[in-house]
């Protein structure tokens, strides 16, 4: 019987991105049967992206270091490999889907690497409508893409990458951005490749929706590949097993549900009365919402992507105006243009709220009058697993990093309201833990606080309250009180808010 040559190697490889002291991979061999599934997963900086940035040959041509070793795709080595040619074989899904658009319609961008090639225009249409039907994603045609939530802008990205029909798909954090529903709804694409003998490989912290296709799993340390799990071996690691590799469970029903009461304040101090909004020459995508909130609670705000969830965010914090609405604040109507005063917002997209050259700065800005700042800084750095970067520029962070220094200067706001969305986006573990201890300490310092999230684990730890939000109305307003709530809420994300 003739041996099968491996779709990829690797073979000792090593790498070290220019500029940093040490190596992002430390020999690591590797191989790679064509149709196999793999699953690399570890703590965030751990080599995943720099292992699958070999794969797509984004590394060397496009991040510059030492490459050691030898890594051979379809029979190629990545040292001598065209990236425009690997581009037909290799189709790449980045978690920020920003970082791979080229055009501001969403149709055109999943046309547009068919055009790129030089497809007939007939096989185009043919390609964009099915691309578009196969994750029943329609709605998302011809639509400007700077409108869209950032979990539809992923779906977009994963829609481009199937017209090519590539032999091999590389997804880096694919999940970070999308719904639960949306992500089940990914699955059955991948399912549907992986049955067509498509190679996949998927860097990820969130590792539910690969139960079951996942041929193996690669846990990464420091670089190095730590541990390789077959999918029934992974399948058998209890939840502790599973925690104490500081991994994000297999299974969604081992979620623990850690009871959250909220600080007891009786009296309401933020009132939402009526607010509705609606983009220009689109439907109502909010309709009379009106809600109470005490200070001390966690609020947690879900729904599918593109239902509404930081549009209500931005108009809580006065970022954008919506058509009707009032608001009060410890019983005093607050004109909208005025939230801002009251309400601090950390964006999804850290890099718009950093200012300063260092972390330690980023903290003290504009907060340098505060009692005890320094000390107060040091905590935060400690609390969120970044004080071995106090000195670092905060451009120099990973995406994670970002999100964690954006919600310590949060932790040392002064203002009463406290918005974070998708403040776990991309997190592994460890980093998820830090963050809902944050946001533990949010609530107990007596602030309100609205968590925009799909991350059932991290509701688990924090919220206090969830608001299912579905069709522009709050469908459903829950005490959580326990595991009878909680699956409410599981459900209701599984679902797709039915």
């Amino acid at each position: 019987m003739k041996k099968q040559i491996p779709i990829i190697s690797f073979e000792h490889t090593s790498f070290q991105y220019e500029g940093q002291i040490q190596e992002n991979l430390r020999d690591v061999n590797l191989t790679i049967k064509s149709g196999e599934f793999l699953v690399i997963t570890g703590q965030s900086g751990c080599g995943k992206t720099t292992l699958t940035r070999c794969i797509n040959n984004l590394i060397p041509r496009f991040f510059e270091g030492v490459l050691s070793g030898e890594v051979i795709v379809s029979g190629r080595s990545i040292k001598e490999s065209d990236a425009g040619e690997a581009g037909k074989e290799i189709a790449s899904i980045f978690q920020d889907p920003r970082s791979q658009f080229f055009t501001t319609n969403s149709s055109s961008e999943v046309a547009f690497a068919c055009e790129n090639y030089g497809i007939p225009h007939e096989e185009i249409v043919k390609r964009v409508d099915r691309a578009f039907q196969s994750l029943d994603m329609e709605n998302l045609k011809d639509r400007d893409i700077f409108t869209l939530s950032s979990g539809e802008r992923q779906k977009i990205a994963f829609l481009a990458a199937t017209t090519l029909n590539p032999q091999i798909y590389v997804l880096d954090e694919p999940s970070a951005n999308l719904d639960i529903h949306a992500i089940l709804q990914m699955r059955k694409i991948l399912s549907a490749l992986k049955a067509a003998g498509h190679t996949i490989i998927v860097s990820e912290h969130r590792l539910f929706y690969l139960y079951g296709l996942a041929d193996r799993f690669l846990i990464m340390k420091e670089g190095r590949i730590c541990e390789e799990l077959t999918g029934e071996e992974m399948a058998k690691l209890s939840a502790s097993q599973m925690r104490s590799r500081r991994l994000r469970p297999l299974n969604l029903n081992t979620i623990q549900i850690e009871k959250i009461e909220p600080i007891g304040h009786s009296e309401v101090f933020l009132q939402i009365k009526n607010m509705s909004f609606s983009h220009k020459a689109m439907p109502e995508l909010l309709h009379s919402i009106s809600i109470e909130a005490h200070k001390g609670e966690t609020i947690a705000l879900v729904g599918e992507n593109g239902c509404g969830k930081t549009t209500f965010g931005k108009i809580l914090s006065g970022l954008i105006r919506c058509r009707q609405g009032g608001f009060f604040i410890d019983g005093k109507n607050v004109k909208q243009r005025k939230l801002s005063d009251y309400v601090y917002f950390v964006m999804q997209e850290a890099d718009h709220q950093l200012y300063t050259d260092s972390v330690t700065e980023e903290l003290r800005l504009g907060n340098k009058k505060i009692p005890g700042i320094d000390e107060k800084v040091s905590r935060i750095l400690k609390m969120l697993h970044l004080e071995n970067f106090k000195d670092c520029h905060p451009y120099a962070l990973s995406g994670g990093q970002k999100q964690r220094l954006t919600i310590g200067a949060a932790m040392l706001s002064e203002k009463p309201i406290i918005v974070l969305d998708e403040p776990t986006s991309g997190l592994d573990w460890n980093n998820m833990y830090a963050v809902a201890n944050a946001v533990n300490f949010l609530r107990k310092s007596g602030k309100v606080v609205f968590i925009i999230t799909h991350d059932l684990e991290f509701i688990s730890l924090t919220a206090s309250r969830t608001l299912l939000l579905k069709e522009g109305i709050i469908k459903d307003d829950l005490q959580m009180t326990g595991k009878s709530t909680f699956k409410i809420v599981k459900d209701f994300m599984m679902k797709g808010g039915e």
